[in-house]
């Protein structure tokens, strides 16, 4: 079979119906249509994707195999020796990594797990260290496609801190409870690594561990990992990889400095003798600019020598140099003329909602902390009103035959079996609803139910810290304001700053953002305006809760089935308004521009008015809320033990799962007994 080439591209890889890994290989034109390989094999390409669940290509004559051989995934660059020193190096080594951006750590290090479990190391005694739960399934997937045997990936430990640590702490623990905080969990299970000798006896069976972004664990969850990493066994090998430019987590995304932030672990690593390692070639564009920003501009962030006022003036002097394009403040951004997929980075929450709110009329996604998690609408399409415990497979295709599924992604009734199954499955033909509730039901659902973004489709507008890790072909950034002083934090801020250009593979357009202005109650945003008016961020997690979409204190039985029914049916609302009602406690119910009442905000939100109105020195609190907007779908899922399960209407009382609106951006009010303008 004749072919030729057509240059390298990068290619989607999806397996029933999800994405699980992107490569770049080379495009090979045939007879039969484009081409690439993947694990040995030639398969049709479609569009920029290959699906596995497709049969590949067949050539007898393996003219067409021949002619398409290529390097190993599992092959470092011919260029970058650097890489292969660390996928290669001894199982038992110890080394720290320093990898700036771009320069192929994810691959490095998926590339170092399946060499230990191809060269015969078992895969249960690996542990990876993930910071964030999206790169978790990422880094399992990547995995996957480089090793021998792919299933060997589902028995490496990969989880991120607070996930490891519960399972130390429920494992040897009697009285581990889902309880407190997550600091007190990291506390528990630290005092549990130093003093228990079954815990010890535990970790000292892991033969590898692999730490990602070591840069951005501080405070007691350095002082745990350090803890772990010394009560590992000698010939226990550790790959830590780290950034020391990228480290912006010693503050939040509104610029509030993180408590107990004192212990940095990397400067701990080096006091025990971690061999170091450094990837230099960068793998994420080709751009001379941002080649340049990539490198030149990371030994500037680095530089220590220089004072921090004049280091934050050059980089970002540089940043602005280099872009592609200049493109003023944030009120100007046209979101409608970017490319679908393309990042707008922030430095503050409130700049996101601000920006989003600029947009309403261009479907768009957020990221940021402080949103709900997004349960894929077709969950509750389904089981909404499903109130056995048991579903059968012969009845799930009957529900997914007779229901319009809202497809958020396009998932096929296969991959979405596959999926429950995978969480509660019973037996080969049954998924126990009770266990996927209590799984879809944590505060933190898998990642596999959940959309990386909170929306469909379009820009995705976001803070620099929630979009560390992520990349895309076009980025905007808006620089964050100059310092007004010179300490720890504008040090910080100077990372924020490359951390958000560093995002970008073909092009980074700078602009500028406002200055702060906006105030923080309990992680709500808000804005003081002229005359007692006010502006708060409304859909955070909480706003929204069971009851208050289908309670039996909020609505009827036919009130809440038509509010789910609006819910359902109009996902995308603008107009909307809120109002205390006395017989609800002077809770917010949320009407639509008809009048008709579709929810009743939680006393989260009523509270979080009225400590706004004590910082603001001004009473009574505000008992309205104007122009709430919906911009789409999600499910919500309470667990069979939920306590709360008693106030709310059938069928969702038995069934546990409902719907409800993604609620975003700002509401606005103002003080009661203001004057007016």
């Amino acid at each position: 079979m004749e072919s030729t080439f057509a240059g390298e591209i990068e290619v989607i890889v999806l397996k029933s119906g999800r994405e699980v890994t992107r490569v770049t290989r080379p495009l090979r034109n045939t007879p039969l249509g484009p081409v690439i390989k993947f694990k040995r094999r030639l398969w049709r390409l479609s569009g920029l994707t290959i699906d596995l669940d497709h049969q590949p290509v067949e050539d007898e004559e393996q003219q067409i195999e021949e002619a398409a051989e290529e390097p190993s995934e599992m092959v470092a660059d011919a260029d970058d020796g650097l890489q292969d020193a660390v996928i290669h190096a001894g199982r038992d080594e110890r080394l720290f990594v320093d990898a700036g951006p771009g320069t192929g750590k994810t691959f490095v290090a998926c590339s170092r797990v399946a060499g230990l479990i191809n060269d015969g190391l078992p895969a249960s005694r690996i542990w990876i260290i993930s910071f964030t739960r999206t790169a978790v399934q990422e880094i399992r997937n990547r995995i996957a496609t480089y090793l021998n045997d792919p299933s060997d990936a589902s028995a490496v430990r990969i989880a991120t801190l607070d996930s490891h640590a519960w399972a130390i702490q429920s494992g040897f623990s009697a009285d581990a409870k889902l309880t407190g905080s997550h600091e007190d969990s990291i506390e528990a299970t630290l005092r549990q690594v130093s003093s228990d000798e079954g815990v010890l006896e535990y970790l000292q069976r892991v033969r590898h561990l692999i730490v990602d972004e070591g840069q951005d664990i501080v405070g007691k969850r350095a002082t745990l990992v350090l803890a772990i990493i010394d009560r590992l066994d000698d010939e226990c090998g550790v790959t830590v990889f780290a950034d020391e430019a990228q480290a912006i987590y010693g503050f939040t995304e509104d610029s509030d400095v993180i408590e107990g932030a004192g212990t940095v672990f990397i400067d701990e690593l080096r006091s025990r003798s971690f061999a170091e390692r450094q990837l230099k070639q960068i793998h994420r564009t080709s751009d001379p600019g941002l080649l340049e920003i990539f490198t030149k501009v990371r030994r500037r962030v680095l530089d220590r020598r220089v004072a921090t006022a004049k280091r934050s003036s050059d980089v970002r002097s540089e940043i602005q140099r280099l872009a592609s394009a200049q493109i003023g403040p944030t009120k100007n951004l046209d979101l409608g003329a970017l490319p679908d997929g393309s990042l707008v980075l922030l430095r503050q929450r409130f700049d996101v909602l601000q920006t989003s709110s600029f947009n309403t009329g261009v479907p768009h996604r957020l990221r940021m902390s402080g949103l709900p998690p997004r349960i894929y609408p077709w969950i509750g399409r389904l089981l909404w009103d499903h109130v056995d415990r048991r579903l059968v497979r012969s009845a799930f295709n009957q529900l997914w035959s007779e229901r319009p599924v809202p497809l958020s992604p396009i998932i096929s009734a296969d991959a979405a079996w596959e999926l429950l199954f995978e969480a509660a499955g019973d037996s080969q033909n049954v998924i126990d609803l009770h266990r996927l509730r209590s799984v879809l039901g944590r505060s933190s659902p898998p990642t596999l139910f959940t959309s990386p973004e909170y929306g469909d489709a379009g820009p995705i507008i976001g803070t620099i810290h929630a979009s560390k890790g992520r990349e895309a072909e076009d980025v905007c950034l808006f620089l964050p304001p100059v310092p007004e002083e010179t300490n720890g934090q504008s040090d910080e801020e100077i990372r924020v700053m490359f951390v958000g250009a560093t995002r970008a593979k073909r092009s980074l357009s700078v602009g500028d953002s406002p200055s702060r202005q906006s105030g923080n109650s309990d992680g709500r945003a808000w804005k003081r305006l002229a005359g007692g008016k006010l502006q708060v961020e409304i859909g955070r997690t909480g706003d929204l809760e069971p009851e208050g979409l289908v309670g039996t204190a909020a609505f009827s039985e036919a009130g809440a089935l038509a509010a789910q029914n609006i819910i359902l049916t109009s996902p995308v609302m603008t107009g909307m308004f809120a109002a205390a009602i006395g017989d609800l406690d002077w809770k917010l119910a949320l009407r639509t521009e008809e009048k008709v009442r579709i929810a009743v905000f939680s006393e989260k939100v009523k509270s979080d008015l009225g400590g706004i109105a004590t910082r603001c020195q001004s009473f009574p609190p505000p008992n309205y809320l104007s122009h709430v907007r919906s911009t789409g779908l999600r499910t919500m899922v309470i667990r069979p033990d939920d306590p709360d399960l008693d106030g709310l209407h059938e069928p969702w009382r038995s069934s546990g799962f409902l719907f409800a609106p993604m609620l975003t951006g700002f509401g606005w009010t103002k003080f009661r007994g203001a004057a007016n303008d």
